[in-house]
């Protein structure tokens, strides 16, 4: 059994009554404290917590109102306070203030007091003394860019960074062509350049890059007018006065310099093309015309149609149309209006034509006669480079072709009662299978040279042929035998035939010799004389 003496029982009743005394005190100092505790919150009710601060600038113990004024007073613009546009060439500045960007002092402040103040009552009040010894920062707010502002400010720079686009250009003058290429122009693209202020300025950048549309020209290209109008001052441009029926030959040349003179550039259709000054071309033959001599005369109508076809096509040659002048002539004794129309080249209708008042057989001597321009023999273009020619004392035709004998045919031209005129004609008409229903006579490979009278024609043709069939004259080819045309060898009619196109000048010269037996006319063979 044990055995406690009085003494340890006292010492040991002493030390618990320390240590309830001890705990008391603490828990004492505990209340106390937590009263403080959680009298913080509402010593700063009104009042933004110690420790709160804003970019350095301590807002505790204000109330918002307080604040606000502070941050104003402290962050007056945003920062940077510039924004840099920056262009292709140049930059622009503006104040932010311009897009609608502001810092919101109010909403600010208004974070400050409410950001430590979330949750529970336990938390705020944690939270409370947790920001007076740690500090909390708040973001300084701010208003964001004004769409309708930033569109504003980018249509003034859109204004000065505006290009034109620059069309093509073609100028011609005595030193000769120019050929300039367009070039683009610009334009502000103000949809994209306003989402990229408004993204940069969200980030807090302070420059942002313009973007640019290109204006295309609407002639990007002095084309085709540029490579005609080298081509056309590439050399000089010729006239060619070619006048077979008198034997005249001329070339007229226009230099580059000149013709630089007769070409303007006009726009058409996202192009530019060449006019020709037709006026210009006009005045030119004008100039030439009195130049060809007394017995022609330059046709300027035509000739300007044939050289602005020329000059269109980019030619630098073209032929020109030469017209002859009517004559006169006076009748001496003996003459008669067929010999007077046969040493003239024509038949004799065509002096009737051109003599209406006189009388065939009354003629007088010393009346004057007009013989007619050759031109109505020659109502189809000349062809160029080839001709006919008939010897009529030889009885012999060559075909030439530039000056060369491509056929030589012996023929049997008009008898002396219908000879054929000796003159310069061409080939009217070319009829494979003619047929003269007067005389019931097929003319094989017929080609037309003059009208011996209105509406019948007279030609080169091969050995006619009777409806019986018989060839006509084949037995006397190469004498005078027919009535009035030339007639050629089987064979030799079809090939000049396909050689000699309509146009072809056909030049007959000389006196035939006397038929060698009676062969009857065209009338006699009608009336069956």
């Amino acid at each position: 059994m044990t055995v406690i003496s009085l003494k340890e029982t006292q010492v040991m009743s002493k030390r618990p009554r320390k240590i309830i005394a001890g705990l008391g005190v603490l828990l004492i100092l505990l209340v106390a404290s937590g009263g403080v505790i959680a009298a913080y919150p509402l010593l700063y009710a009104e009042r933004i917590y110690p420790g709160v601060y804003v970019r350095g600038v301590e807002l505790g113990g204000l109330t918002v109102e307080e604040a606000t004024a502070l941050l104003k007073s402290r962050f007056p613009t945003p920062s940077p306070p510039v924004l840099v546009l920056e262009g292709p060439e140049r930059s622009w500045q503006f104040d932010q203030a311009a897009t609608g960007r502001r810092y919101d002092w109010a909403a600010t402040a208004q974070a400050a007091y409410q950001e430590p103040r979330q949750g529970p009552w336990h938390i705020r009040t944690l939270s409370a003394w947790r920001v007076r010894l740690d500090g909390l920062p708040v973001e300084l707010r701010i208003d964001p860019a004004d769409p309708g502002h930033v569109t504003r400010l980018l249509k003034s720079v859109a204004a000065e960074i505006r290009m034109p686009p620059a069309d093509a250009e073609l100028r011609i003058d005595g030193d000769g062509v120019t050929c300039v290429t367009g070039e683009d122009g610009r334009a502000l693209d103000l949809e994209a350049t306003s989402d990229g202020v408004m993204k940069a300025l969200a980030k807090g950048a302070a420059e942002v890059e313009l973007t640019t549309v290109s204006l295309p020209p609407d002639l990007p290209e002095p084309e085709p007018g540029c490579a005609e109008a080298r081509k056309l001052l590439s050399r000089p441009f010729t006239l060619v006065v070619d006048d077979p029926l008198t034997g005249y030959k001329a070339d007229f040349e226009v230099p580059p310099q000149q013709i630089a003179g007769w070409l303007r550039s006009k726009a058409a259709d996202e192009s530019i093309e060449i006019v020709i000054e037709e006026a210009q071309v006009r005045s030119w033959l004008q100039e030439v015309a009195p130049q060809v001599g007394s017995e022609r005369s330059l046709d300027v109508d035509e000739t300007l149609e044939r050289a602005m076809t020329a000059l269109r096509e980019g030619k630098h040659q073209a032929r020109s149309a030469i017209r002859h002048p009517e004559t006169t002539y006076v009748v001496e004794p003996g003459d008669t209006l067929f010999d007077i129309a046969y040493n003239h080249g024509f038949p004799q209708w065509r002096l009737e034509e051109a003599n209406p008042d006189v009388e065939p057989d009354q003629l007088l001597i010393g009346m004057e006669l007009t013989i007619p321009s050759i031109d109505v023999l020659f109502p189809e273009p000349l062809v160029p480079g080839k001709r006919i020619e008939i010897d009529l004392p030889e009885q012999q035709l060559r075909a030439y072709e530039e000056d060369e004998v491509v056929y030589e045919f012996t023929v049997s031209s008009g008898m002396t009662k219908t000879p054929t005129i000796a003159g310069q004609f061409q080939v009217l008409f070319k009829e494979p299978d003619a047929y003269a229903q007067r005389w019931s006579l097929e003319m094989p490979y017929f080609m037309a040279i003059y009208h011996e009278r209105p509406g019948f024609a007279n030609g080169i043709h091969e050995l006619p042929i009777r409806a019986d069939g018989q060839r006509l004259w084949a037995s006397i080819l190469g004498w005078p035998a027919s009535y009035g045309c030339i007639i050629l060898d089987v064979g030799d009619a079809e090939k000049l035939y396909n050689w000699a196109p309509v146009g072809t000048l056909v030049r007959i010269e000389g006196v035939a010799p006397g038929t060698p037996l009676y062969v009857p006319t065209y009338d006699e063979q009608a009336s069956g004389q």
